[in-house]
């Protein structure tokens, strides 16, 4: 286990209001942090992408994922964004956890510490559970939906704290939507979604720069275009002369 990498998602939780029991609400938090987030639909093997400029802070996200899937990627590029050093914008793959690429793979062990605590994970599971393999389904149904993650990331999560085999990883990760169908739970987190969804003031800088002009009405339209909305067509009356 990274101790480590631990602490610095502790410590940007505890940082943000939040103990190391709460699930966080991502874009809530993505709003206090002013980091400027885009929904959209990208290849497979891309799951986002985080952009720094200035004291501007911005990310992409696939919204071909599931949306636990793209919980934790948002948790993997706040890692690119606040605690990797010398950080340079580049596509990531979350969640592979692959060792080969040590950067990538702290940002894996970030976002898994960040969105899924320890300590809140522990506190969620009966004391007849507690020990390896005793895991049931009821139990990671309630904490993959109380931290709003996937099944693949709360499997992974389980494994790394000793709780779980590989052959219950490979039991439980099969009929993940059907299962929780079946338990009364909401299948939209094992969906994809947010397609061209903006969090943050994307369109008010936009505005500002049109306003101020630093960017052309042509250029102004084509970003507003890029996150669904069509400017010409929806000018107040009131912005007429």
């Amino acid at each position: 286990m990274n101790y480590r990498i631990e602490k610095e998602a502790s410590e940007f939780r505890t940082k943000n209001g939040f103990s190391n029991s709460d699930p966080i609400r991502l874009k809530s938090l993505l709003i206090k942090l002013n980091v400027i987030t885009l929904f959209k639909p990208l290849s497979e093997n891309f799951s986002g992408m985080a952009i720094k400029v200035g004291g501007s802070r911005f990310m992409l996200i696939n919204s071909e994922h599931s949306i636990g899937r793209q919980h934790f990627s948002i948790c993997h590029e706040l890692y690119h964004l606040y605690i990797q050093e010398g950080f340079t914008p580049h596509h990531s793959s979350a969640g592979v956890f692959n060792k080969k690429d040590s950067i990538e793979y702290q940002a894996d062990l970030f976002a898994a510490n960040l969105l899924m605590p320890k300590e809140g994970i522990i506190n969620l599971i009966p004391d007849k559970e507690l020990s390896k393999d005793k895991i049931s389904l009821e139990t990671i149904l309630k904490v993959e939906h109380f931290f709003s993650c996937s099944r693949n990331a709360i499997l992974i999560r389980f494994k790394e704290l000793g709780l779980i085999s590989q052959k219950s990883v490979d039991h439980f990760k099969s009929e993940v939507i059907l299962s929780a169908r079946k338990y009364g739970y909401d299948d939209s987190l094992y969906k994809k979604g947010n397609q061209n969804m903006v969090v943050g003031n994307f369109g008010t800088l936009a505005k500002q720069l049109f306003d101020k002009e630093k960017i052309s009405e042509g250029h102004y339209l084509d970003l507003m275009g890029s996150i669904g909305f069509d400017a010409l067509n929806n000018i107040d009356a009131h912005d007429v002369d």
